[in-house]
């Protein structure tokens, strides 16, 4: 009898150990909001991004001054190609939406047809679509 009551008691403690545990997990779960370009064309895209340095150089300001570390250089304008039924990930920020301070415009091209040009101050409202949040879909 004694092993019986023994074996109820280690499974209680086993599973009061998991159930907080799993409530700590999921109650504790950041909040990250991505941002991402999707290609629903037949063709691949090219996504051209314009850096702003001068937004850069004064985020770099501010940082320093509060005594954070910051990149030294200056990002470099790129491109990104994205294939046909692919996705990239273009921004993800935890706990508040993406500002994008650092994008001045992105193009997005169709071999040599332009699709779309933004501007930063566009981007929030071009990454907010009601039925899918957080994805710019190209089609």
């Amino acid at each position: 009898m004694y092993k019986i009551y023994k074996n109820n008691s280690i499974k209680f403690y086993k599973k009061t150990i998991l159930i907080v545990t799993l409530f700590s997990l999921i109650s504790c779960g950041e909040k990250s909001v991505s941002s991402t370009i999707v290609n629903n064309l037949k063709n691949q895209i090219t996504v051209k991004v314009k850096i702003d340095n001068d937004a850069v150089d004064k985020k770099r300001k501010e940082y320093l001054e509060k005594g954070y570390l910051f990149n030294k250089e200056n990002s470099k304008d790129y491109e990104i190609k994205i294939d046909s039924s692919e996705s990239y990930l273009f921004d993800i920020s935890r706990y508040t939406e993406p500002d994008f301070y650092d994008i001045k415009e992105i193009e997005i091209y169709s071999g040599d047809t332009l699709i779309l040009k933004c501007r930063r101050d566009q981007m929030k409202n071009l990454f907010s679509n009601e039925k899918e949040p957080g994805y710019l879909i190209i089609k």
